[in-house]
């Protein structure tokens, strides 16, 4: 039996979107990781916010293989 890395793909964070407050999702994909607003459906580059990361973000950067430039 083989053991497979497994994380989760998505976390909320506290970080309100800069359109229309509604916390961010940071998702996880096969190279980066993005933050998306579930109501206004709008995508931001983590740069964009990361100066505002939160525990929840961290954790989950912590756990993500990405670039991280």
């Amino acid at each position: 039996m083989s053991h497979f890395f497994s994380s989760r793909r998505t976390v909320t964070t506290t970080i309100p979107c800069k359109h229309c407050g509604t916390p961010l999702v940071a998702h996880r994909g096969c190279r980066e990781v993005t933050l998306r607003c579930e109501k206004c459906r709008k995508s931001y580059d983590i740069k964009e916010y990361i100066h505002l990361m939160d525990d929840a973000l961290e954790s989950f950067l912590d756990q993500a293989f990405c670039d991280r430039i």
